[in-house]
């Protein structure tokens, strides 16, 4: 059997993990002070995918709920780099926190997509007739 709900939050895990990858990808090439100087192609690339972020992140989060959890952490990393111009130009300590933080989101989307699809995979265990029967007893069908 499929879960409907867990297929739709599977999918918007996975857009939203390639979103914060592509912004990771681009803070990190900001970050590196020997590589050379940032194009407006790429400060056009890490608006939009900041543009991305702000939109969907709130939405995927409450989704999720992770809202609370994240919410706080995915906020300070996309406010703290404006421009990739701005994230060449942090501090070590302000780089560090805005990699740390990067880095909670990002695990902890991962930690959610591996829950979900864990449960993906024991919902595809179920059969018709065990869900049958779970809903003759009133207990929740198990693998």
């Amino acid at each position: 059997m499929k879960d409907k709900q867990i297929e739709t939050n599977l999918r918007l895990i996975a857009l939203q993990l390639e979103s914060w990858k592509k912004l990771h990808d681009l803070i990190t090439y900001g970050l590196d002070k020997a590589k050379p100087i940032i194009s407006v192609d790429q400060e056009r690339q890490f608006t939009e995918a900041r543009a991305n972020l702000f939109q969907e992140t709130e939405h995927v989060l409450r989704e999720l709920n992770l809202l609370g959890e994240l919410s706080g952490r995915a906020m300070n990393v996309l406010n703290r780099g404006s421009s990739l111009r701005a994230v060449r130009e942090l501090s070590n300590d302000d780089a560090r926190r805005l990699e740390s933080d990067w880095n909670s989101v990002f695990t902890k989307l991962g930690v959610a997509q591996g829950q979900l699809k864990s449960r993906r995979k024991a919902f595809a265990e179920v059969t018709p007739f065990k869900a049958f029967k779970s809903r003759l007893l009133g207990r929740p069908a198990v693998a």
